[in-house]
C-alpha cells in the first residue's frame, strides 16, 4: 500500500515487513505461516489448515490480501476519515479467523450491495473488478480440483503462473486507468514494480 515517485515521476511500489517474509524456494512450514492481520488475510489461510500452517503460502495469497486491504480502506474511509455508518467489514477486526472467513465469503457473494454513497466511481470500479476477479479465480481452482477428484488421470496444474495471475487484475480497465492516473505508464510497469513479490511471500 506504499509507493514513491522516482525522478521521472513514475510511481514505484514499496514492499516492507521483510522480517515476516520467506523465500519462494523454501520447503515446508517456516514457523511464521500464521502471521497476518485477519481482515486482510486470504480466505484459504483463514481455514483451520491455514491457521495451523499446513497450507503453503503462495503469491496469490498476497495478491488477495492486497485486494482485501484495498476494499477495507475504500469502504470504511472517505477523505481520510472513518465512516460512522455501519459497514459489513467492521466486525472483521474482532472475530476469530474462521468466523471472518465465513463473513468474507458472504460479503464476496454479494459485494455490489455494499457500494458506499459518494465513493469515487473509478475506485469503486477497481474494487468491484478486483473482487469479481477474485471470485472467478477461486471458482476456476475449485472447478479444476472437483474435476480432478472425480478422475484417475494425472494431476493437473491448478495454480496459475504468478505473472498470468497478476495480469488478470492489472489488465482490467479501471486498474489500467488508475495506474495511468498515478503515473504508471502501463500494466507492464505495474508488473515490473511488484515482480519481486514472486520471490518473497510477504505475510
Amino acid at each position: 500500500m506504499m509507493f514513491y515517485r522516482n525522478e521521472k515521476g513514475i510511481a514505484i511500489g514499496v514492499l516492507n515487513d521483510y522480517d515476516l517474509s520467506s523465500l519462494k524456494s523454501a520447503l515446508g512450514p517456516q514457523g511464521n505461516e500464521r502471521t497476518g492481520t485477519v481482515p486482510f488475510m486470504a480466505l484459504e489461510l483463514l481455514t483451520k489448515q491455514g491457521q495451523r500452517g499446513e497450507i503453503k503460502h503462495l503469491y496469490r495469497h498476497d495478491l488477495e490480501s492486497f485486494i482485501w486491504a484495498l476494499a477495507w480502506v475504500c469502504l470504511r474511509y472517505k477523505d481520510g476519515r472513518l465512516l460512522t455508518s455501519d459497514c459489513p467489514l467492521d466486525n472483521w477486526a474482532t472475530e476469530d479467523a474462521q468466523t471472518v472467513r465465513e463473513k468474507k465469503l458472504a460479503f464476496l457473494s454479494d459485494f455490489l450491495q455494499f457500494k458506499p454513497p459518494g465513493i469515487d466511481s473509478l475506485m469503486w470500479s477497481l474494487i468491484a473488478h478486483c473482487l469479481q476477479a477474485l471470485k472467478d479465480e477461486d471458482h476456476r481452482r475449485e472447478k479444476l480440483q472437483f474435476e480432478q477428484s472425480l478422475t484417475l488421470r494425472e494431476e493437473v496444474t491448478v495454480e496459475l503462473n504468478d505473472k498470468v495471475l497478476l495480469d488478470i487484475f492489472t489488465s482490467t480497465a479501471p486498474w489500467v486507468q488508475l495506474s495511468l492516473h498515478i503515473g504508471v505508464k502501463s500494466s507492464l510497469n505495474v508488473v515490473q514494480n511488484v515482480k519481486t513479490i514472486c520471490n518473497f511471500k510477504c505475510q
